[in-house]
């Protein structure tokens, strides 16, 4: 069986995959509510932190995720590096000192991403048609799952489809954040990429875990 930080790299490296063949979906999306450069960044971010992975193996489960989060910050740039790169560092800063992580490891640390990240983009709510539309969902159902001892496949298929669902809504709500908040009531009608973003992370997580990928749970440290 894998080792805790194989599989933390193997997630990582997953995420980025998926992030970078979802380019032309991203900008597309992008060219309906924001100046069209998401999925650009979001491919240049994630290719470099797959160059970065290789050189991890020596790190410990925090670092490599504050490592994540210092590449995507420097390589994407604008809004979206300042979110994704926040997101990784704060994950990271709650995996510190761990050598071995369980659900409730997980859901503390997404917790701590989800807000740090709403208060650095200005106290951003559900309802404001940004990536906080998607990831509090997930963040909640996976401290629910947590709480109910869920077992991993579980956990993420559930954090999968609330992010899904958070991602749907924002179709229909008015941006109150970012740049498509310019548009006003013309952002009606397009979905947030950057909610894309988010549910493509845990969906490749969960495809990682079906292909035989294996993340402990929390009865593995028990």
């Amino acid at each position: 069986m894998a080792t805790q930080k194989e599989v933390l790299i193997g997630v990582l490296e997953a995420i980025s995959n998926k992030l970078i063949q979802a380019e032309k979906m991203l900008t597309e999306l992008d060219s309906q509510v924001g100046d069209a450069d998401c999925g650009i960044g979001v491919k240049r971010g994630f290719s470099a932190v797959l160059e970065e992975l290789p050189r991890t193996n020596s790190m410990e489960l925090g670092d490599i995720l504050k490592k994540v989060g210092f590449t995507l910050a420097y390589t994407i740039g604008g809004t979206s590096g300042a979110m994704l790169g926040t997101g990784f560092l704060e994950a990271g800063k709650s995996f510190e000192q761990k050598t071995e992580i369980n659900s409730d490891d997980i859901a503390q640390a997404l917790n701590r991403a989800n807000t740090v990240i709403k208060r650095r983009g200005g106290n951003t709510q559900v309802g404001d048609k940004t990536l906080v539309d998607a990831l509090e969902p997930a963040v909640e159902s996976v401290k629910k799952s947590a709480s109910q001892s869920q077992d991993l496949a579980g956990l993420l298929t559930n954090a999968y489809q609330a992010a899904k669902k958070g991602s749907d809504n924002t179709i229909e709500i008015t941006a109150k954040k970012g740049r498509a908040s310019y548009m006003g009531e013309r952002s009606k009608g397009h979905r947030d990429p950057g909610s894309v973003v988010i549910y493509l992370m845990f969906e490749a997580a969960l495809e990682y875990l079906k292909s035989g990928g294996h993340i402990c749970d929390e009865k593995d440290n028990k």
